[in-house]
């Protein structure tokens, strides 16, 4: 028996891929420099990480999510993004051997932390018959704007978060999906990141391959 998830039109579902411990941090940053940013600016958010993936298992494919929407969130209590609009990878290796692609809104967009270009990394994503749903493919090399990538555990089970929102590869990427999407606006992220440098980066250097 398969559960039937309703679909918020209203709302903006961003996941952000990533690898448990070693890069969580950056994912849960860009998932919560997206949804601090919109809630900045009126709007309902919630950001969270995906426990259901086990994210304390070191570089095993795991989840942060971010949602927006200009109304009370009706699918708070559920703990993954079934239908997202925006599918972030954190890091390039991600998009092989990942369904990256499941479940994802006609019209979604994938972002890629790599210095390929777009059109190398295409062939790779998956599930194929999710793909004429891709309005864009979007690659930022979020670790040279970041100033590098923060390995930390970090925010991960057990351990505090002693560093600050958006200090590293996270601020370029969440600048990118802010480009590529228009989810929230630039200066909504530049008020909340550490390294407000990286985030106008990641907004002026995403290289965007429209597909749809």
């Amino acid at each position: 028996m398969t559960l039937a998830v309703a679909i918020d039109a209203k709302m903006q579902e961003v996941t952000v891929w990533t690898r448990g411990v070693t890069l969580a941090k950056e994912a849960r940053d860009t998932a919560t420099l997206l949804a601090k940013a919109g809630k900045q600016e009126g709007k309902y958010v919630q950001s969270f990480d995906n426990y259901v993936d086990l994210p304390d298992r070191i570089g095993v494919p795991v989840k942060s999510y971010a949602r927006l929407s200009p109304e009370p969130i009706e699918t708070y209590y559920e703990y993954e993004n079934y239908h997202p609009d925006v599918v972030v990878l954190a890091e390039e290796t991600l998009v092989k051997g990942n369904d990256i692609l499941k479940g994802a809104k006609p019209g979604c967009v994938v972002v890629i932390n790599t210095a390929r270009k777009p059109e190398t990394l295409i062939k790779w994503i998956s599930p194929k018959a999710e793909l004429p749903k891709v309005k864009a493919l979007a690659c930022i090399d979020a670790n040279v704007l970041g100033a590098g990538v923060m390995l930390t555990f970090d925010g991960t089970e057990g351990a505090g978060d002693d560093t600050k929102i958006g200090a590293g590869v996270g601020a370029a990427i969440a600048g990118a999906v802010a480009k590529v999407t228009g989810f929230v606006k630039l200066e909504s992220l530049v008020d909340i990141a550490e390294n407000k440098t990286a985030v106008r980066q990641g907004w002026e250097n995403v290289s965007i391959m429209p597909l749809g």
